[in-house]
């Protein structure tokens, strides 16, 4: 003979988790129960602020390749100057910063700087300012021809034009160390105007022979 299994079915209110009576009478029970819900708070904070840093960070990293094109933009005008043929100067290159207009990631003033070194673009936003640094191929002057002529005058008592060459007691490497050392200093360029961009050369005779040195200008 069979016996019939006898199925009990508990309501919701004979479950202890689901009746209020028991949390009533179980402090625990409330300290667990506010414990988990704080707990979930936190972990959806930490979850919210890692995405609002990881996003924030793909923004930053996606500015500073930006950065790092316009830098290199501008270092290639200075070295399209300083591949002219030897013993010729080049023609007056006009650049302008126009990389980053509305449709780029750069929605303020962008700063930039050459030495006879390097050029350097910087950007500021957030209390925060990302670089972006590029080294010269060429020998470079912050200076237009004017204030370059005037500067080896002052020193050399010749401009270094072919028509009045820098001559003895001076020699080429005395208007080498001369120059680099101008080369040293820093000029900050206004990004919101063209710079020029052209090659010149400074003449160094020593008897009959002449030398040259060429320089790449970067002036506005």
């Amino acid at each position: 003979m069979k016996i019939r299994e006898k199925n009990t079915i508990l309501s919701c209110n004979s479950l202890p988790y689901n009746n209020f009576q028991y949390f009533r009478n179980n402090d625990r029970a409330w300290i667990d129960l506010i414990l988990s819900k704080t707990a979930l708070i936190f972990a959806s904070i930490i979850i919210l602020a890692a995405l609002y840093h990881l996003s924030a960070d793909f923004q930053q990293a996606d500015k500073q390749r930006q950065l790092d094109a316009i830098a290199q933009d501008f270092r290639s005008a200075i070295d399209s100057a300083g591949q002219s043929p030897h013993g010729t100067s080049s023609s007056n290159i006009s650049y302008s910063f126009d990389a980053y207009g509305p449709e780029g990631q750069f929605t303020g003033q962008l700063d930039a700087w050459v030495s006879g070194e390097y050029v350097g673009i910087s950007y500021g936003e957030n209390n925060r300012t990302i670089y972006a640094v590029k080294p010269l191929t060429y020998k470079t002057l912050p200076y237009n021809e004017t204030i370059m002529r005037n500067k080896l005058l002052n020193r050399f008592s010749a401009s270094g034009e072919l028509a009045d060459p820098i001559v003895s007691p001076f020699n080429y490497l005395n208007v080498s160390d001369f120059l680099t050392t101008l080369g040293t200093k820093e000029k900050n360029l206004n990004t919101s105007t063209k710079v020029h961009i052209v090659k010149t050369l400074i003449h160094v005779q020593n008897g009959t022979e002449v030398r040259e040195l060429e320089y790449v200008l970067v002036y506005q």
